[in-house]
């Protein structure tokens, strides 16, 4: 709805998001509807300085209850603006010049590869994205293995390696999601400028059409999120009944292994097959005015991931003993040792030392979907760990490994990228 010059209006949490959503930056929100229309995480925050950034005057009321909730009274609509973090004199917008220069060289040379197509079948945009930045999945897995074997948060824990190796795994892609959804997201919209052809093809490596394709992918993506708003309540509803002292035992919380094998299920049902994905083969050269220099890509990388790390440790003040018993997440950020870590092994994973730590440009949308990210992992690794206290013989970490095991044993890098591009995207 248009706002006009010096308006004043009041406004409860969804009249402001469905009716003025002008006013706030896309992903806070998607936050605030993906939480029901309540704040989690520092999103309240970000919201009221939005809003603070365009009205004379933001007053903010919370109501408790049954019928409460948070209303807005915003006196003096001043003008739209583009939300800065912390609106200190406005930094600039990200600049991915330089990422997309690089990017077309790299289409460019699988333009090169294409010329013998005795053995060139093409690439995915997955497979693009590692080229990017030279790293991989078996990368990720076979550092963790280093790391829990010398460092001494793991090493001094006493629990079981392989354990606190899974749970190294999983903090370290968790890190790594919201940064991959930006660039995997560059790449595809470089390929749709330029002439290419698309082939289709199921996990059997059979070539199916595009109708079919993409009947495959509007199903998965309409059935997985169904299923995680179908779990995501369930999981409110759990976490209120421990809350309250009352027994869990007959909520069935599923792990993201599972519902993505209740959703490959449901595929191979209906399709035959388990996961599609889509092979690119450029047949035309595109234009690039000037040189992309890859090695900055990289730190610009390896510098937001760290930033990213300094927020989520920054949440959490310092334990003064080391609760070995935490999954690995929350054991690095209480001991403080969770930004060191994490520098340690993405130097390690791409080879490249931070230098512009502290001058990296900051894009404020990026920033609330990283912070909205950690708060959602952080709140599910929270009601595990109070499980795990609240009765060990109940939840065990059994799941948790069955899933690794079954993803590191059947996820091929297309299906990689297809699960992050599905289960990420919403």
């Amino acid at each position: 709805m248009k706002l006009e010059i010096s308006e004043s209006i009041e406004v409860d949490t969804k009249k402001l998001v469905e009716e003025y959503g002008q006013l706030l930056t896309e992903s806070s929100k998607q936050s605030i509807i993906k939480s029901n229309y309540k704040f989690k995480g520092d999103t309240k925050k970000s919201v009221i300085h939005q809003l603070q950034s365009q009205f004379s005057s933001v007053k903010v009321i919370s109501k408790k209850g049954r019928y409460g909730g948070t209303t807005f009274e915003l006196k003096e609509f001043k003008n739209l603006v583009k939300y800065e973090r912390e609106n200190k004199g406005g930094r600039p917008s990200l600049d991915w010049t330089n990422e997309l220069l690089v990017i077309r060289e790299l289409i460019n040379q699988e333009v090169a590869l294409s010329d013998n197509e005795n053995f060139y079948k093409g690439f995915t945009i997955n497979q693009l994205f590692e080229k990017l930045l030279d790293f991989d999945k078996y990368d990720i897995e076979n550092i963790a293995k280093e790391e829990v074997s010398i460092h001494r948060i793991f090493t001094l824990s006493g629990n079981d390696a392989e354990d606190d190796y899974y749970g190294l795994k999983e903090t370290v892609n968790n890190l790594i999601r919201n940064q991959k959804k930006i660039y995997t997201s560059l790449i595809e919209k470089e390929i749709k400028k330029t002439n290419h052809n698309i082939s289709y093809l199921d996990s059997n490596k059979n070539e199916i059409d595009e109708e079919t394709y993409q009947e495959y992918f509007n199903f998965k993506k309409l059935l997985t999120k169904e299923l995680k708003v179908k779990n995501n309540k369930e999981k409110e509803l759990k976490n209120q009944y421990f809350k309250a002292g009352m027994s869990t035992k007959d909520f069935d919380i599923k792990n993201e292994a599972q519902l993505l094998k209740e959703v490959d299920s449901a595929v191979s049902e209906k399709f035959g097959f388990k996961y599609a994905y889509r092979l690119f083969k450029m047949i035309d050269e595109v234009e690039i005015n000037g040189k992309g220099d890859i090695n900055l890509v990289r730190e610009n990388f390896f510098n937001r991931i760290l930033k990213n790390a300094n927020f989520s440790q920054s949440k959490h003040e310092k334990k003064q003993e080391i609760n070995y018993s935490e999954t690995v997440f929350y054991r690095l950020v209480h001991s403080h040792q969770y930004v060191g870590c994490m520098k340690l092994f993405f130097t390690k994973l791409i080879d490249i030392e931070s230098k512009l730590i502290d001058e990296v440009e900051e894009d404020s949308e990026e920033l609330q979907r990283h912070l909205d990210n950690v708060e959602e992992y952080m709140a599910e690794q929270r009601l595990t760990q109070e499980e795990e206290f609240y009765d060990q013989d109940i939840y065990f970490d059994v799941e948790r490994m069955l899933y690794d095991q079954q993803a590191q044993e059947y996820m091929t890098d297309e299906e990689w990228e297809e699960r992050y591009l599905e289960l990420l995207s919403y």
